[in-house]
């Protein structure tokens, strides 16, 4: 039975499959041989004495043989497999304290992972980093500069006209000279609109640079949190992947002793295989997610979180109801803006003023002075009327935005308020239930199997639900984070 297939059978396999199918035989054999004797074991005819004692004999070694066939060389059996592994475990005890040497140096060598990958750097250090660094907010600065250098356009009077005029203006001789200044002084309207628009923009200006400082922090943050979700992923693995080489060095163990068959073996190495191969994508993630948190910092050389430890953010409810004040103050401004351009097109149907100075030599008169004052105003006013229909479409349309902008802006925190209930209830459950009963869950099965009480397909279940509520932890723990950050954006 231990030979007649590819993959040998353990021995507690062998022993429950061959007595069930043994039974029916043996039990029958003996019984018909014994029933056969039982005449000769009664009889009280002649010869009686001699036929009794060897009837007497055949029928209890029946008995007896059919007891140890069934009963007893099953149990020799199991219990020579179990003094062979019985001694093996005890000689294993050197290859456990050198397994937790080996999760020891591994251990050292993670807490130095991040040392050899770039320089530690807390959370504000970071932020810092980056808020001097980022080019959007140095672009959003200079936004606000450009706005401010425009007040030296607010009033736009035209160029100065210079005139010289020589020959016969207006006497009776070709010797008069006149030299004639003019100067166009605009709209008196158009300044004052153009002021209140160089405002607007200012304020717009510096919303959008508070809204880009609160995305800067909070693309730092996220690549902080991501660090420590890819680096204690990594941890998990590396633990896993530690324990599985173990558990593959004792079923090769228990495979030679004949105590798990090829199959189960195979498993064991199936699953070592696979999470060594997460462990490397895992060690892999982390180099990436290092690199992912320099490039939101845009710092000069390689740096990585100081804190690796997987922290829940804290939240707080009455700063989360307030919308982001940065947000809608850019929402407005962007309406006013376009309200300020309308004005200022409405504002050029008024009449523009200019004022002039001529002199003039008239032979033989000298020194004739006289001043102009000048006032124009648009008898054509299609032109202008067009574009103060499309300033006003505009601003409509700005309007409609802003609306639009405000109400997204609504739903997306409604949106993350319930996201986050529902992401902090399974953080609750993780920590009151799910942890313990997954730590529970790994001793028990490891001490069972040691035991070898469960097989190597309930062990592996069991390690697999142990690993995935872990990894579900920490990835319910990054998305919480998320969330949160995300809710510091949009509100205050």
């Amino acid at each position: 039975m231990r030979k007649e297939k590819e993959y040998t059978m353990c021995t507690n396999r062998i022993i429950r499959k061959g007595c069930h199918h043994l039974l029916r035989p043996v039990f029958l054999t003996g019984l018909v041989a014994s029933l056969g004797f039982v005449p000769m074991a009664v009889a009280t005819s002649a010869g009686a004495e001699v036929q009794r004692p060897l009837a007497t004999v055949v029928i209890g070694g029946l008995i007896v043989s059919t007891i140890l066939t069934l009963i007893v060389i099953p149990v020799f059996y199991r219990l020579v497999n179990e003094i062979s592994r019985l001694w093996m475990r005890k000689h294993r005890l050197p290859v456990r304290k050198s397994g937790l040497m080996l999760v020891l140096l591994l251990g050292c060598s993670l807490s130095s992972f991040a040392a050899d990958g770039g320089k530690p750097v807390s959370l504000d250090e970071a932020i810092h980093i980056a808020l001097e660094n980022h080019p959007r907010l140095k672009m959003a600065t200079a936004e606000i500069s450009r706005a401010r250098a425009t007040r030296g356009e607010i009033w736009d009077g035209g160029s100065t006209s210079f005139s010289y005029s020589w020959g016969q203006l207006n006497g009776e001789f070709r010797n008069d000279h006149e030299l004639s200044v003019e100067q166009s002084l605009g709209s008196l309207l158009t300044p004052f609109y153009k002021n209140a628009l160089v405002n607007t923009q200012v304020e717009k200006g510096e919303a959008y640079r508070n809204m880009v400082k609160k995305e800067i922090v909070a693309e730092v943050k996220r690549a902080w949190a991501y660090y420590q979700y890819a680096y204690n992923l990594y941890q998990l693995y590396n633990e896993q992947e530690s324990l599985a080489g173990t558990l593959r060095s004792s079923g090769e163990l228990r495979y030679q002793q004949g105590d798990i068959d090829l199959s189960e073996r195979n498993m064991i190495t199936t699953m070592a295989s696979d999470l060594h191969t997460r462990w490397l994508q895992a060690k892999d993630e982390v180099r990436l997610a290092a690199r992912r948190f320099a490039w939101a910092c845009y710092a000069d050389s390689a740096i990585v979180p100081q804190d690796t430890s997987l922290s829940v953010l804290p939240f707080d409810e009455r700063s989360a109801r307030e919308l982001s004040q940065d947000h809608l103050s850019y929402f407005s401004m962007q309406v006013k803006e376009k309200k300020d351009l309308l004005r200022i097109e409405r504002s050029k149907f008024f009449p523009e003023f200019s004022v002039g100075y001529a002199q003039q030599k008239i032979f033989p008169l000298r020194k004739l002075d006289s001043w102009m004052v000048g006032i124009s105003f648009p008898l054509l006013f299609f032109p202008q009327q067009s574009r103060s229909k499309q300033a006003k479409i505009d601003w409509q349309i700005a309007s409609y935005e802003a609306d639009q902008n405000r109400t997204q802006l609504q739903n997306k925190v409604a949106d993350l308020q319930g996201r986050i209930s529902q992401q902090r209830k399974s953080l609750d459950y993780y920590s009151e239930a799910a942890l313990r009963e997954a730590d529970a869950l790994q001793e028990s099965s490891m001490l069972k199997f040691r035991e070898s009480e469960i097989g190597i397909s309930e062990l592996v279940q069991s390690l697999n639900t142990v690993r995935e509520i872990r990894k579900g932890y920490i990835e319910n723990v990054y998305n919480y984070n998320v969330s949160l950050l995300e809710m510091e954006l949009y509100t205050e």
